[in-house]
């Protein structure tokens, strides 16, 4: 047990001893003493005490910022300092019942741990991974690292019960979408990707984990920025877009299609020599050739459904594509149930920015990000809309949750005229 949960319940337990004391007394001189100086005094000490657990809950309320906060906090600086006296980062005093964990602090969605005695540090040190399950299921770490001056461990987390999904109208998401530079790609409130940086995009999950709503929203914000928009559709699942995009869904066509794109990226990137020559970080965006989005919905069974001579132009195209189509200004959105390397080409998969919703076992979750890559706790159980997503961490994302998505040529038409 730590100092402080002693000394807590030390002070408890003599608060409750001692109301029980005063109204034992009182009772016993209501109905045997008869003393009026024993009644007096007891009234004042049950009025006294009153007056202290107030004080007390007033204080507590204040710092933490509300009595349910203090009651949150308390549940997650108990689990920290579980996990701490469980790795052996604690300091033993002699002929003490107790044993001196490091301060904790926690405030805001951030644990701060205050680590100076260097045996300690290095404990923390070598069993840094199990602060990813230190805190109860509804808590989820999403980070955790040591301070610049080395003297705390940071860990930020997020409380799934306050973490809900962002509603829009259609109308209104494009209004939040506006605040977006042109490369910038809205996933939710903690989440924006600048296509300059992640230019493709792997979403995966199973069926009825969310893939469709996340890449709806993806075309929708496309389309609004007046991107070039190419759809490959075995499913038939897109149709909305048929007037705002080049649709396809034969396999035939489809391939086609791919055929096309990546001609016009090798025309793109004639196109991009002079810049390039004076410099290397222009993109065809730079130059004026708009940004183009590549849909391939379901690709595992896109390949699947064709010979093998098809499959392989595809995933040449794809990987082709992957490796170099960002400074052509194309863009890849591959959308699958299962992301492992036996499902799509190494090469294609490293070049893209991992995306998995719903819940998933650990070796779908290994299977998606690789080995050695920090996760979120992975006993959350993610609803359809929610899950992980791969920037420079993993972390968790809510899909927002637009409600008249079928407005769209309506809504899209008046924000084109104005």
């Amino acid at each position: 047990m730590s100092r402080r949960r002693y000394y807590y319940r030390l002070i408890n337990a003599m608060m409750v001893v001692c109301a029980l004391l005063i109204i034992g007394a009182h009772i016993a001189n209501a109905y045997l003493l008869h003393f009026p100086i024993l009644d007096a005094f007891c009234s004042r000490a049950i009025g006294t005490l009153l007056c202290i657990i107030v004080v007390w809950l007033t204080m507590i309320a204040i710092i933490n910022r509300g009595i349910i906060a203090w009651i949150r906090n308390t549940i997650i600086r108990n689990s920290v300092e579980d996990n701490l006296i469980s790795i052996g980062a604690y300091r033993i005093i002699e002929n003490k019942v107790f044993v001196v964990v490091p301060p904790i602090r926690v405030r805001d969605g951030i644990i701060k741990i205050k680590i100076k005695n260097l045996k300690i540090r290095k404990t923390v040190e070598q069993y840094l991974d199990s602060f990813n399950t230190a805190l109860p299921q509804r808590f989820v770490v999403e980070e955790y690292f040591f301070s610049k001056d080395g003297n705390h461990l940071i860990i930020r987390y997020e409380d799934m019960k306050y973490y809900e999904a962002e509603i829009y109208c259609l109308e209104d998401y494009l209004k939040t979408i506006s605040t977006c530079s042109l490369m910038e790609l809205y996933i939710d409130r903690k989440h924006i990707i600048n296509l300059e940086e992640y230019p493709h995009l792997l979403i995966s999950g199973s069926s009825g984990s969310g893939k469709t709503v996340l890449t709806n929203q993806l075309i929708i914000q496309a389309i609004a920025k007046e991107f070039e928009v190419v759809i490959c559709d075995i499913k038939r699942t897109y149709g909305l877009y048929k007037p705002f995009a080049e649709y396809v869904y034969d396999k035939t066509d489809i391939l086609d299609m791919l055929r096309s794109v990546e001609e016009e990226m090798y025309t793109r990137m004639q196109e991009l020599e002079n810049a390039l020559a004076s410099n290397p970080t222009v993109t065809a965006v730079d130059i004026g050739l708009n940004p183009k989005l590549i849909v391939i919905e379901e690709y595992i069974s896109l390949i699947n459904s064709v010979d093998k001579k098809d499959k392989d132009e595809i995933e040449r195209i794809v990987k082709n594509l992957s490796v170099l189509a960002r400074q052509s200004g194309i863009h890849l959105i591959l959308v699958m149930q299962s992301a492992g390397t036996e499902n799509i080409n190494s090469t294609t998969r490293s070049n893209l920015t991992k995306i998995l919703l719903g819940k998933a076992q650990s070796n779908i979750l290994t299977a998606t990000f690789g080995t050695g890559i920090h996760i979120p706790y992975s006993d959350v159980m993610y609803n359809r809309g929610e899950g992980l997503i791969q920037l420079d961490k993993v972390s968790i994302l809510r899909v927002p949750l637009v409600k008249d998505i079928y407005n769209l040529n309506e809504v899209i038409g008046a924000v084109r005229k104005d």
